[in-house]
């Protein structure tokens, strides 16, 4: 019981930290409106995959390789461990109660 409840209390602490960090108040750039639209240029048009070097850095953490990215990677990551560790935890349980 004890262990679940820890296992269980560590992966919400770093859910929620990841999302904290990941929000606009943490970012390092000051967001500023704007009135116009941007337009954004494409390399030189020859394939949908852009060169490497090519693009420009990450400006809010909604943009590619932002900060909202790479938390759902991570989350995208975490999750499944937690998933297959809970399935393993539950079937040691059953074969040792199985057992006894």
């Amino acid at each position: 019981m004890y262990r679940s409840f820890k296992f269980l209390s560590i992966a919400i602490v770093a859910s929620i930290t990841s999302f904290s960090f990941a929000s606009p108040a943490y970012s390092d750039e000051q967001q500023s409106p704007s009135s116009s639209v941007e337009i954004i240029k494409v390399d030189d048009g020859s394939g949908i995959i852009p060169k490497p070097g090519s693009g420009s850095a990450p400006s809010s953490p909604t943009d590619r390789g932002g900060a909202l990215q790479l938390s759902l990677l991570g989350l995208l990551i975490l999750f499944p461990i937690i998933a297959i560790a809970s399935v393993r935890r539950q079937a040691r349980r059953n074969q040792n109660s199985a057992n006894t």
